[in-house]
């Protein structure tokens, strides 16, 4: 099949159950995505039967909607087909007239194609794709199990961005379906075990909270929270992503990891309720041989992740909520240390994973990414980088002033920016022409 001369690439919609759904995050609320999909069809080029309609990534929001579903609690593996199958049923009815607009759109000879990210990764499983064949139609396309999805001999290149992320990689991306104790389920990245044993459930007091992405942006908020295990959360994860991150920041430990190990040292009931905790995970400990064996700020990162996977969420952050600090602020900016270069995951990132593409590709004349919900252009010489963001509302740290939680408690305070970006190929071969452009914005 041929490439249609319009590419429209959206990103990040996180589709979740619609109004049913007090988590759905997607901007639904005035039909924009129907609207949007239905001008795109009567514009001339899409009367033509010339557009391709790209959806590159987290188009579905599998994480999220209908929690229940997801039966088999693990550090190590995500949905069954069956279990992912339930998830997308609530996303089809929630979005009826979304999922009609995409029908009428590749009924008239354009194209939908849908990659996978990291919260739809359930794009693997064949009876998901069928079903959303089933509904979009049957000339419906996916991109799974690559990188990279180029278009217009090379010229366009599509990657969703999160493979670059420490917290929402996948060690199997071409081929995530694991055989697991009880059959085949999807592997887990970090990113959505926090988001479904923990993000999902601090949504109802805070609905904001998990509209931060990537997740390590929520968690360099809850660092700041002292009280109710939160900042012990934040830094669980963050460790995780500083082990695993290509660069670093200051090599200084986190205050919150010694503050726990301290804790742990001193404090006989702590100690002996982590013993009895590990023994969940099927580890017969003992007081002491939990201090011999978690004496470092790795080994209880470790521990905790493990805990954090078989423990209810409250359960857990009642077991690692930290004792007042002895120094005034000291569960403020300064408890980052070791993870601080694990938490600036953003533009910057992304700007130079396109270089670094664009340096390998001599053909690649545009590249367009999402996953950081941050709009982004940058132009490297006369090649171009764009990144359409999100359709959820948005926060992006690194231009706003400190927050706590409480801050997170009302969303409509936060903007939303519906941005798409479109590629255009003409016959003769010219270059690319290259644009980002808003469907609607609000404040």
């Amino acid at each position: 099949m041929s490439d249609r001369r319009q590419t429209l690439i959206v990103s990040d919609l996180h589709l979740g159950g619609g109004a049913a759904d007090p988590g759905d995050d997607h901007v639904y609320q005035d039909r924009q995505l129907e609207r949007f999909v239905r001008q795109r069809l009567a514009s001339p080029a899409g009367q033509a039967g010339d557009i391709e309609l790209f959806f590159n990534g987290d188009f579905l929001e599998f994480a999220q909607v209908r929690p229940q579903a997801y039966r088999s609690p693990s550090a190590d593996y995500w949905c069954s087909e069956a279990e992912s199958l339930e998830k997308l049923e609530a996303i089809l009815a929630g979005h009826d007239n979304s999922f009609a607009a995409l029908h009428d759109f590749q009924a008239a000879g354009n194209r939908v194609t849908l990659a996978a990210g990291n919260h739809d990764v359930d794009l693997y499983w064949p009876a998901v794709r069928k079903r959303l064949r089933a509904r979009i139609g049957p000339g419906l396309r996916f991109a799974t199990g690559v990188d990279w999805v180029e278009r217009h001999d090379g010229r366009l290149h599509i990657g969703h961005g999160h493979l670059e992320d420490p917290a929402n990689r996948f060690k199997h991306w071409s081929a995530p379906i694991l055989r697991a104790p009880d059959g085949a389920r999807l592997e887990m990245c970090p990113g959505t075990l926090f988001m479904v044993r923990f993000v999902n459930g601090l949504e109802a007091r805070y609905p904001f909270a998990d509209n931060l992405h990537p997740v390590q942006n929520l968690a360099t908020i809850l660092l700041r929270e002292d009280a109710g295990g939160f900042a012990s959360a934040g830094w669980m994860l963050l460790k995780f992503v500083a082990r695993h991150a290509k660069t670093l920041g200051s090599s200084e430990a986190a205050d919150v990891g010694r503050r726990l190990l301290a804790r742990l040292r001193e404090d006989d009931a702590f100690a002996q309720r982590l013993a009895a905790a590990s023994r969940l995970l099927g580890d017969d400990r003992s007081c002491a041989s939990v201090r011999r064996d978690v004496s470092d700020e790795e080994q209880l990162a470790d521990l905790m992740q493990r805990l954090f996977a078989v423990l209810p969420a409250d359960e857990w952050l009642a077991l690692f909520a930290l004792r007042p600090a002895p120094v005034l602020g000291a569960g403020g900016s300064k408890t980052l240390g070791t993870i601080i270069g694990a938490r600036h995951f953003g533009r910057e990132a992304l700007r130079d994973l396109a270089q670094r593409r664009f340096d390998a590709c001599p053909a690649a004349q545009v590249i367009v990414m999402g996953h950081t919900h941050l709009p982004d252009t940058r132009s490297f010489d006369k090649r171009h980088y764009l990144n359409p963001g999100s359709w959820t509302r948005y926060l992006d740290l690194e231009k706003h002033p400190p927050l706590r939680l409480d801050d997170l408690r009302d969303e409509a305070r936060f903007p939303y920016e519906l941005n798409y970006v479109v590629v255009e190929a003409d016959a003769d071969g010219t270059p690319l022409v290259a644009r980002l452009e808003c469907f609607e914005r609000r404040a």
